[in-house]
């Protein structure tokens, strides 16, 4: 199914592969969390992680069932990407920018 919802609208909530057009490569996120001012952030990265088990490419290709050109290794978690949606609409407000003024900045660094 891997290529053939390429152009397709993405569904909400499911598996997607996003690939970074100058290396060809999908992104990738290792989950771990990274604590900043504004809250947790995950590193991004550019690498395909894919399963070890070896893939019959030569002996599919031999047989006309598929080119050298489509992948055939499953992509692992750290590739695999979800847009999710609020699970409901209480979720629905502005986000509020804290104010910073010199006294608040003060405080933060005391």
């Amino acid at each position: 199914m891997q290529l053939e919802l390429v152009g397709q609208p993405i569904q909400a909530n499911a598996p997607i592969l996003i690939k970074h057009c100058s290396t060809n490569s999908y992104l990738a996120s290792d989950l771990l969390e990274y604590r900043n001012d504004f809250g947790v952030e995950y590193e991004v990265n550019v690498h395909n992680y894919s399963t070890k088990n070896k893939s019959q490419n030569l002996a599919l290709e031999q047989k006309g069932v598929l080119s050298s050109g489509i992948p055939t290794k499953f992509s692992c978690d750290e590739n695999i990407w979800c847009v999710s949606t609020a699970p409901d609409p209480s979720f629905d407000y502005d986000i509020e920018a804290p104010v910073l003024t010199f006294e608040n900045l003060l405080t933060e660094i005391k």
